[in-house]
């Protein structure tokens, strides 16, 4: 059976086909679901330094939601900005829930619906939580955090906190 298995190895390497390899990113997710939560939180960070903009949104998560780690908004709220930057649609909601309801950062509204607008542009069912925030802001806020939006875009999501 071995020699088999490496006489199939051989025939891809000499085909040009290598064998797949998962990453830190794939291989937390795998974690993840098998509720290895300390395993997962150790390969999604490792794929979150090399700036894997998933990873960083779900590591955020596990430390919002306490998963493999003590529960520590600031630090979610520190990696949903670094996929934000990136552009990534699930930091933007996941950002305008956090300013919306204070989690990690001051409450901030009007922010909140920046981010949430962000999110609702490019994927509306994302941005679920945005006409209940929005209900809660005047016009003049609800214009306010459409001007940072626009702002936020054109600075390629560099200039957005």
């Amino acid at each position: 059976m071995k020699s088999l298995a490496r006489g199939v190895l051989v025939a891809l390497l000499v085909a040009g086909a290598a064998p797949a390899v998962a990453g830190p990113y794939e291989d937390a997710l795998a974690a993840y679901d098998r509720a290895d939560y300390p395993a997962a939180l150790r390969l999604y960070r490792t794929a979150a330094e090399q700036g894997h903009p998933l990873a960083q949104v779900q590591l955020g998560m596990m430390h919002a939601f306490a998963r493999g780690t003590t529960r520590n908004y600031v630090e979610a709220v520190r990696l949903y900005r670094m996929a934000a930057e990136q552009g990534d649609t699930y930091a933007f909601t996941l950002l305008g829930t956090m300013y919306a309801r204070g989690l990690g950062v001051d409450a901030d509204p009007v922010r909140g619906d920046m981010w949430l607008s962000l999110a609702a542009d490019r994927v509306p069912a994302r941005a679920v939580d945005r006409d209940e925030l929005e209900a809660t802001l005047t016009f003049a806020q609800r214009d306010k955090a459409h001007e940072m939006a626009a702002a936020c875009e054109r600075s390629n999501f560099k200039e957005c906190f």
